[in-house]
C-alpha cells in the first residue's frame, strides 16, 4: 500500500486544486483530514514529487521566506510559493471578499515544507497551516498585508 500511496495522491491533488470544492468552508476539518494523509509513510513522501522538484526542494536553502494570497478566511492553507507577484495575483483573483490579502513568512526553516509542485506559473510548497503557525511563533515571522488591486 505505501508504495503507491504517495503517486495516488499526488493524483487527487493534481486533480483537487480547489480544497474547498471537498471541504467547503471547514477549514478545521480540512487540515485534520489533510493533516492525517500527510503524516503516513513519510519516509516514502518523496514519492509524491517528480525527480526534479525533489531536487527543487533539496536545492533550498536552510531557511525560505514563503507567500500565501486569499482573504482572511482562507489565508492560513495548505498552497504557498515563494513567488511573492504569482500569491498576489493568486489572492486578487480569489477574493470573493474583495479583500485580498498577502501572508508573507520570513525565515520559515525549508524542513516544513512538506512537498514541492512545480506548476506553469509558479512552484507550489506544501505546508500544513499549523506547522507555519507553530514554526512562525518560534522561528520565523509572519506579516499579513492587503493586496491592492
Amino acid at each position: 500500500m505505501a508504495s503507491n500511496y504517495w503517486p495516488r495522491l499526488r493524483e487527487i491533488w493534481d486533480e483537487s486544486k480547489a480544497h474547498h470544492r471537498y471541504f467547503g468552508n471547514d477549514l478545521e476539518n480540512r487540515d485534520k483530514n489533510l493533516g492525517e494523509i500527510f503524516s503516513k509513510f513519510p519516509e516514502t513522501r518523496f514519492s509524491f514529487m517528480t525527480e526534479t522538484e525533489r531536487q527543487k526542494l533539496k536545492a533550498l536553502p536552510k531557511t525560505v521566506t514563503v507567500f500565501r494570497g486569499g482573504q482572511q478566511s482562507t489565508i492560513a492553507g495548505w498552497s504557498w510559493t515563494l513567488d511573492k507577484r504569482a500569491a498576489e495575483r493568486f489572492g486578487s483573483a480569489n477574493a470573493s471578499d474583495n479583500r485580498p490579502l498577502l501572508a508573507t513568512v520570513n525565515g520559515l526553516s525549508v524542513g516544513a515544507i512538506l512537498a514541492l509542485i512545480e506548476n506553469r506559473d509558479c512552484d507550489e510548497l506544501i505546508i500544513d497551516p499549523l506547522t507555519i503557525t507553530l514554526e512562525t511563533a518560534e522561528f520565523a515571522d509572519i506579516t499579513f498585508e492587503r493586496i491592492v488591486t
